[in-house]
């Protein structure tokens, strides 16, 4: 079978979305499938073309066996909304012309967020006469809302007119939460439409691995490490985190780290000045985020407080509990079940500064406590989110839908 797979963002790029993309696609190349990812040429976040790549029309290159081929798009940083808005339609539009030369395609996966991805398989599905999977990563665009992102209202309903096309058009919605599953239906989706396959842990790579501290080492080899290893959005909340620092800085033993990039970066960084024990640590590879989790103590995961962030489930969670690191989870609904399930840590309402320094606070005084949660994580991911599983599942639904 040959699965065309549409996703705007592919490793180097890091992220939920170029994860998943790889981690499924490369398990299907071994499988004997022939997968063909169309992406962009790499530059988010920080709207910089990644080393050894330029902007270009079209880039082919082979990723573990997968066929890459990145597109030409609009580079600008995350940060900047308008831009952003043309680098996503430059996507759409380079997509789609680079799908459309491709051959002998039997299903098309088109990935959303962002939005225009979709429209992309729309086309192929039309041009091409191959079946869609849309895959419902986030709820576009009540997402948008949910973050306070001032959007014109005829825009938003612009994009809902968007969504409930996409929806309609696709002949199967894959969805990473099964929380979407009524948002689906209250948008006029058959149940018989939608199939629920997560993100879960590649164990190949995060995988525990007891070591001494060498990405955290020098003044900070005997401090307790607490962690936000990700991206740092505006949905996240990480003004709570810094917040949590501000009350702890007087205790010269813990040390708050931030690893990775985003459109909220510089002012969580200015929102940070002057707090010693905060430290900003730029975007890493997958391969390193893994070896700073096997060294941090306590890893913490984020959103703000939204009603639409019940039905979120972040992907960031199931690489932590991979290497048997306990959590704070900042999440209430899908995300919280799943860390209470798992007992993989501990769950505070979001953007609650005292909760937070309590967990923490606790984790850090009980030795035992966070071993077991870190081993409760461990062993349960393994076996309900393991992607090996998940990319057989995945497949099924490829064949039934082609």
């Amino acid at each position: 079978m040959h699965i065309l797979y549409i996703c705007q963002y592919f490793p180097p790029e890091m992220g939920a979305a170029s994860a998943r993309a790889y981690e499924f696609s490369r398990r299907w190349v071994r499988m004997g499938h022939k997968v063909s990812v169309v992406c962009g040429i790499p530059n988010h976040p920080i709207g910089k073309v990644y080393p050894g790549y330029r902007k270009q029309a079209l880039h082919h290159e082979v990723i573990d066996g997968i066929d890459v081929y990145r597109t030409w798009v609009f580079v600008t940083p995350n940060a900047w909304k308008v831009r952003r808005s043309i680098n996503y339609l430059s996507f759409g539009f380079s997509a789609a012309l680079a799908s459309e030369t491709l051959r002998d395609v039997d299903v098309c996966i088109a990935t959303t967020p962002q939005f225009f991805s979709g429209v992309s398989g729309t086309f192929v599905k039309k041009l091409k006469g191959v079946p869609l999977v849309l895959e419902v990563r986030d709820l576009w665009p009540d997402s948008i809302e949910a973050v306070g992102i001032n959007t014109n209202p005829r825009f938003l309903s612009f994009l809902r007119w968007i969504e409930r096309g996409m929806y309609r058009r696709a002949d199967r919605i894959v969805i990473v939460s099964d929380a979407f599953r009524e948002h689906l239906l209250r948008k006029g989706v058959p149940a018989d439409k939608i199939k629920l396959i997560t993100n879960g842990v590649s164990s190949e790579l995060f995988e525990r691995s007891p070591r001494a501290r060498q990405h955290f080492n020098g003044p900070m080899k005997d401090k307790f490490l607490v962690a936000y290893i990700g991206t740092h959005g505006l949905a996240h909340g990480l003004e709570t985190m810094i917040d949590a620092a501000a009350r702890m800085k007087a205790d010269p033993s813990v040390q708050f780290i931030l690893v990775g990039e985003g459109a909220a970066k510089a002012r969580l960084k200015t929102y940070a000045n002057g707090l010693p024990n905060v430290l900003f640590v730029d975007r890493q590879s997958r391969e390193v985020i893994s070896q700073m989790l096997n060294e941090i103590d306590l890893s913490l995961v984020m959103l703000r407080k939204a009603d639409l962030f019940r039905t979120v489930i972040p992907s960031k969670m199931f690489e932590i509990m991979g290497v048997g690191k306990p959590i704070v989870l900042g999440v209430r609904g899908e995300a919280q079940r799943i860390v209470e399930e798992a007992g993989a840590g501990i769950s505070i309402e979001p953007q609650d500064t005292e909760a937070l320094v309590g967990a923490i606070e606790r984790f850090r005084g009980d030795d035992a406590f966070r071993a077991q949660c870190g081993e409760s994580a461990y062993r349960f991911v393994r076996d309900q989110y393991n992607l090996d599983s998940l990319a057989v599942e995945y497949l099924t639904v490829l064949r039934e839908t082609s």
